[in-house]
């Protein structure tokens, strides 16, 4: 086992521990605070994928001012402690228990079988003809920031007035009640 393998071992566990942690906290102030592991988690993997753009904005978007976001909106709803849900159903539990399970076992019989040498031809011969096809520029900053600034400031600007209104609704409606 590489050292990489090691790493991508450790951020995945990171990942599903935390992921767990935020689905399953009955405070959503909780389940907010374990997002930020996942992130870190996440951005490492991109990391080791060798994105360090694509990672820097995963740790300063989701990892900074989503995770702001999203506690602010919380704390700004007030839940009260009654209000929070005591009692979880069986059967959604039973479901995700066997979701698990079924996971699991796809990825122990994929694990146990590795990868093949033809499989691992196929999709250097694959990477090589897309990195030839997008070029020295692909997954740059101008590349990436080019069309969003230029073909997509409408739709990019029209999702974060989404973003605003969804947050003001959640508020009022959460004032409604007082």
């Amino acid at each position: 086992m590489t050292f990489a393998d090691a790493v991508f071992a450790l951020c995945a566990a990171v990942c599903t521990v935390s992921a767990v942690a935020a689905v399953s906290r009955r405070n959503p102030v909780y389940s907010v605070v374990y997002m930020l592991p996942f992130f870190v988690g996440m951005t490492m993997l991109f990391v080791l994928l060798q994105a360090p753009f694509v990672a820097a904005v995963q740790m300063i978007i989701y990892g900074g001012a989503i995770l702001v976001l999203f506690l602010f909106v919380l704390m700004l709803i007030n839940l009260k402690p009654e209000e929070l849900r005591d009692v979880f159903e069986g059967l959604p539990w039973a479901l995700a228990a066997f979701a698990a399970a079924a996971l699991a076992g796809v990825l122990a019989v994929f694990s146990r079988a590795g990868v093949s040498e033809e499989q691992r031809t196929a999709f250097k011969s694959a990477t090589a003809a897309v990195t030839s096809a997008a070029g020295a520029e692909f997954g740059s900053v101008a590349s990436l920031g080019g069309p969003l600034f230029k073909q997509f400031l409408v739709p990019f600007e029209l999702v974060s007035v989404l973003i605003v209104v969804a947050i003001l609704g959640a508020v009022l409606l959460s004032k409604k009640r007082v």
